[in-house]
């Protein structure tokens, strides 16, 4: 009995926990979610992903209104805006749109922060 275990998990080659994971994930909650709780949290997700760049705002504002890009790295804020970019395509590619829309955002953002550096740098 054990060696009929053993040559199942050694064919099996792992590939039990990847169906296991996709009959896991066939089914996704309802949106907006029927639990009032987590309907809110989906709701303040999309005021977070709004309010989330605006923090980078004041950073963007102090870089053009005092034309001063010393203390800036450039890869620095060119690999933020190439990853918030990774992270709107995998939010299309999941149906996320909070994610993406912050992301969009954030890109846009970190973009412009580039464009700074390049000409005031």
């Amino acid at each position: 009995m054990a060696w009929g275990v053993i040559c199942f998990f050694i064919m099996d080659g792992g590939m039990h926990h990847l169906h296991t994971r996709k009959r896991l994930y066939r089914t996704h909650e309802r949106y907006p979610h029927p639990i009032f709780w987590k309907r809110c949290l989906d709701y303040v997700m999309y005021g977070a992903a709004i309010a989330a760049p605006v923090a980078l705002m004041p950073q963007v504002w102090t870089l053009y209104s005092q034309k001063n890009a010393s203390g800036l790295a450039l890869p620095t804020w060119v690999a933020l805006g190439l990853i918030n970019i990774l992270w709107v395509l995998y939010s299309f590619a999941h149906r996320e749109p909070p994610l993406g829309i912050a992301n969009a955002l954030f890109a846009m953002l970190n973009f412009s922060i580039v464009a700074g550096i390049l000409i005031y740098g």
